[in-house]
């Protein structure tokens, strides 16, 4: 699929995304003994964080086995609800996905612009295409994409995207996943983009983690010091819960308490200030295919996500 544009694509806006808290993209969950003692410096997720019981960050349980082993279980809660699927404790399929960005784009119609497809024309190689070139050879499906900057339906108009929304003076950004198909992550974290954004955009400074502070954890290393965890609020957790999503790396990002409090003011002035072209899905029919045909051949009767096989890769052209 390409876009053609006037200007040079850029990639700075994803990796502020990518640093932040959201970043394993499947909830992350994290168990850990809560009957070991705390010394008073080491605090545990429940008594850092949605000190202001609305459970808008994380949630935390205590649940007992059959050894009477008490342990605090944690997840990620995120702030625009939903089910399991929107809530990124499962993986979204092309319909859903699909469907949640024709919603976003209808709620928030003065930043979000749905397409599927390009409209075509001659493209750069000097090739002449059509809707049809950007279709799905096997199932027939385009890619679906998201134009989102400030006042999308001013600017030009792009006769071959179909897009308003082009101003001179605002950078192009591209996202893009799934070029493989049997990559799912790859377009789970260009839709937790689009929901940060949709959730986000244009509010006043947010308590996003309910320790009744606004702010104080921004993407990245902000103050410079060598640590992401910029309000050392997960350095300040009892060891064992520094790293809750058990990469071998505690307090980086992922992490609970890393990166979880951006400015939601910094996040508007990007929206406002680039032309950003979202495709969570480029390879759609082998998506597809991967999910329902090939993963289940692989492995009848498991649940493809949890199939062990290496999965089915490329397109299906």
């Amino acid at each position: 699929m390409l876009i053609e544009s006037r200007k040079t694509s850029l990639a700075i806006l994803l990796l502020p995304f990518l640093l932040s808290v959201f970043s394993p993209m499947v909830s992350a969950s994290y168990t850990a003994d809560a009957n070991e003692e705390e010394s008073e410096n080491e605090k545990s997720p429940s008594e850092t964080w949605d000190l202001n019981n609305e459970v808008s960050y994380i949630e935390c349980e205590d649940e007992v086995d059959s050894d009477g082993v008490i342990t605090e279980v944690c997840e990620y809660v995120f702030p625009w609800g939903g089910n399991e699927i929107l809530q990124f404790k499962e993986y979204h399929t092309y319909e859903t996905m699909k469907t949640r960005m024709m919603v976003l784009a209808q709620e928030n119609p003065d930043i979000f612009q749905f397409h599927e497809g390009l409209n075509g024309g001659m493209n750069a190689r000097g090739q002449e295409t059509s809707t049809d070139s950007y279709e799905g050879w096997y199932y027939g499906h385009s890619s679906p994409w998201l134009k989102i900057t400030g006042d999308v339906e001013d600017g030009e108009y792009n006769e071959f995207n179909g897009d308003t929304g082009n101003y001179p003076d605002r950078p192009d950004v591209m996202i893009v996943g799934n070029h493989h198909a049997r990559e799912w992550m790859s377009y789970q974290t260009p839709i937790l983009v689009m929901e940060t954004i949709a959730f986000y955009y244009g509010k006043e400074p947010t308590d996003n983690d309910g320790d009744g502070l606004t702010d104080e954890d921004p993407w990245g290393d902000a103050d410079g010091d060598g640590q992401v965890d910029d309000d050392g609020d997960c350095l300040a957790l009892a060891p064992k819960y520094q790293d809750s999503n058990g990469d071998g790396k505690p307090c980086n990002p992922g992490d609970f308490g890393v990166d979880e409090d951006f400015s939601e003011v910094e996040l508007t002035n990007m929206i406002n200030n680039r032309e950003i072209y979202l495709i969570p899905m480029l390879n759609t029919d082998g998506n597809i295919y991967d999910r329902e045909v090939y993963m289940p051949g692989q492995c009848p009767g498991e649940e493809a996500w949890d199939c062990s096989a290496a999965g089915w890769r490329k397109n299906l052209r």
